[in-house]
């Protein structure tokens, strides 16, 4: 009973901590954003939900109303925390925020306890804090909010603590919470779990190399890794092996997405302007990049305070190397945001896709602020022998000292730019999602469609707002005569029509075609002709009274992944329960 009190005051602490970093969202309002398309996306995936599909790849409105696979390549978690809020009976707006304050608590809660663990709850107290209000993360909610990426700020810290747990203790159970914590990472944001290998990869050579048995290790590890992606696969596998029938290439490694031009220089790590704009070529980015002042200075500090541990008497052994494997993997994490490192970024084409070195700065932020609060460690055992009765006394004041002075130094930059007068209806209106939304993000369109040049000279879908449509389909005469049509389906991933007619037509479905889309004309499959400027769906229809229906079914890449997951899924609730009453 006595821990959970203590773990129920340790968490009520870490939200009082983080409540100033999200105080400004507690209110009914939206607020602007780079990335303001998540009402959107929760909207449809609720829609898609609610027509029967669980997991509802391919959504209606986007596209510019000619659907879109959304989430056959965006990540979709955040939008089924955010839907599970929805669910509850808050609005679409509060749901989205309700995500982005779980993110903070969740990010504070899973530091906390890696470092509570490492080096004790005082420390953890601080690295808690520095953290939450590191810059990063108010870029992301407030100024990009970039919600996927901004939510793996909170798994992050999860990642590392259950790894941390395999290695400290070896076994199937903790090894398969490695790999769950690690697919929720890649079903977050893919594009931070890919970096997010470097790390991993540092930390399993760290740890292998302590460990008393590592062969043993070795095998726990690898096999929580292969679940973490086989739990996932029904996102990552189709998203990897269907991404060339997209736009993604196109639009997500070149023009104003192209890395090169998203370097952070290392006079920004010291003082780059605060601002709400975006990220540009050389160093007067329109939004900063600093680590922040003290952030800095309880680095320096504490790399200084090592010194004196390494020169005393009662030192840690595993403790040295944990202090010196962290400043490893900061500076790691600085040089591979930073312009130093383009040389790498030339090479691995995979890096690509992460578009902004300065995406790196996810893991800046977690090791800036582990090596922070070993500050508060170096602090206590060097007062200890000196002190012993004042110590712990010395070393709670000093850590609500440094952790008040970091939340009331950053909290005035954990605020919105601005509330915008919109609700739920606005933000869901057919011309929002259809054009304004669309117009914003539609890489996953089909490779092929027509586009144009921007006056910036970025490509564009080549369409003008006039040509919108809210209906579900055209007919395009091929002979004489006349046709009646009746729409009885007009689902996101399936479309059904009663048609008669006293000549052949040509029937085009205002959808975009792509694997998976499929033809039945009174239960027979059809051919589908996307020869068109937006490779929108075409068939020919005979003469007569038909009944035709168009499905988005799985092709074979979702087909596997789909099966990889439930039975990853399967196993390891099995096995997790098996294990608990062994």
């Amino acid at each position: 009973m006595k821990s959970w009190k203590k773990i129920a005051l340790e968490l009520f602490i870490l939200i009082i901590i983080t409540v100033p970093a999200f105080s400004c969202l507690l209110n009914n309002q939206y607020f602007a954003m780079h990335d303001d398309q998540h009402i959107a996306r929760l909207y449809l995936l609720d829609q898609g939900i609610k027509q029967g599909n669980l997991y509802p790849r391919w959504v209606g409105e986007l596209g510019f109303n000619f659907g879109y696979p959304l989430f056959n390549f965006y990540p979709p978690l955040v939008y089924y925390v955010a839907e599970l809020f929805h669910f509850l009976g808050f609005s679409l707006i509060l749901s989205i925020k309700l995500t982005f304050i779980l993110g903070f608590i969740l990010s504070a809660i899973g530091i906390f306890y890696f470092l509570k663990r490492l080096i004790g709850r005082w420390p953890a107290f601080l690295g808690a804090t520095l953290y939450s209000y590191f810059f990063y993360h108010a870029i992301n909610a407030y100024i990009r909010g970039a919600l996927a990426e901004f939510f793996s700020m909170a798994i992050l810290p999860f990642v590392f603590l259950t790894l941390d747990n395999l290695y400290k203790k070896t076994n199937s159970k903790n090894s398969l919470w490695f790999g769950l914590i690690l697919a929720l990472l890649v079903l977050t944001h893919p594009l931070i779990a890919f970096p997010s290998l470097f790390f991993l990869g540092f930390f399993f050579i760290f740890y292998f190399f302590n460990h008393r048995k590592k062969l043993y290790f070795f095998v726990e590890t690898f096999i929580g890794s292969i679940y973490g992606l086989l739990l996932s696969a029904f996102f990552w596998l189709p998203s990897y092996v269907e991404r060339k029938y997209t736009l993604v290439d196109n639009i997500l490694t070149k023009e104003l997405a192209n890395y090169k031009i998203h370097f952070i220089y290392l006079k920004q790590f010291w003082y780059s302007a605060w601002g709400y704009g975006g990220s540009i070529a050389g160093p007067n980015d329109g939004m900063t990049f600093q680590l922040g002042k003290i952030h800095i200075l309880l680095f320096s500090i504490s790399t200084i305070l090592f010194i004196f541990y390494l020169l005393s008497k009662k030192k840690s052994l595993e403790t040295i190397k944990y202090f010196i494997f962290f400043v490893f993997l900061l500076i790691f994490s600085l040089f591979m945001s930073s312009t130093p490192s383009v040389f790498i970024w030339d090479k691995i084409k995979y890096l690509w896709y992460l578009q902004f070195p300065w995406r790196f700065m996810t893991f800046t932020g977690f090791f800036i602020s582990v090596i922070g609060g070993f500050l508060i460690f170096f602090i206590h055992e060097l007062l200890l022998k000196r002190l012993k009765k004042k110590t712990e006394t010395i070393i709670i004041v000093l850590t609500i000292f440094l952790c008040a002075m970091t939340i009331i130094r950053y909290q005035k930059y954990f605020q919105v730019q601005g509330y915008l007068a919109s609700d739920d209806k606005k933000l869901t209106a057919f011309e929002e999602i259809a054009w304004r939304v669309s117009k914003t993000s539609f890489e996953f369109s089909p490779k092929g469609i027509k586009t144009a040049k921007t006056a910036l000279g970025t490509a564009t879908i080549d369409l003008q707002k006039s040509q919108l449509t809210k209906d579900p389909f055209k007919i395009l005469l091929l002979g004489k005569g006349s046709y009646q049509i009746k729409t009885t389906i007009n689902q996101f991933q399936k479309k059904e029509f009663n048609i008669k007619t006293s000549s052949s037509i040509q029937f085009r479905l205002n959808t975009f075609n792509f694997p998976g889309w499929k033809a039945y004309l009174d239960g027979k499959n059809i051919t589908i002709d996307d020869k068109n400027d937006y490779k929108l769906i075409m068939v020919n229809i005979p003469k007569g009274q038909h009944q035709l229906t168009f499905i988005f079914s799985d092709t074979p890449a979702r087909v596997i992944g789909n099966w990889l997951s439930i039975v990853s899924l399967v196993g390891l609730i099995t096995t997790l329960i098996y294990l608990r009453k062994s």
